[in-house]
């Protein structure tokens, strides 16, 4: 399996969760039982953390091998103690 494919596989997951959330808070607008109503909006919360996370994962291994190498800082050199030399006074 490649990362790509693994990408694929975290968002299908994260639709199904999706469609999970959708479906507890459709049940939670109609159900009348206050302590039902508190189960379910509390599992569509549990299950939205869940959601961003596979979805977050499923766009990071999508495009894992676009990166592009890490920019080089142009700037001031700093000496020890993460001061700058640009202006040393002895």
């Amino acid at each position: 399996m490649t990362i790509y494919e693994l990408s694929l596989e975290y968002a299908q997951t994260s639709a199904a969760l999706w469609r999970r959330i959708v479906e507890l808070e459709q049940a939670a607008k109609t159900e009348e039982d206050e302590m039902v109503k508190h189960q379910l909006e509390g599992r569509a919360r549990s299950l939205r953390s869940m959601y961003r996370d596979a979805r977050e994962v499923a766009r990071n291994l999508e495009h894992y091998y676009d990166r592009q190498p890490p920019k080089k800082t142009v700037g001031v050199k700093r000496g020890k103690g993460g001061r700058s030399n640009a202006h040393s006074f002895v």
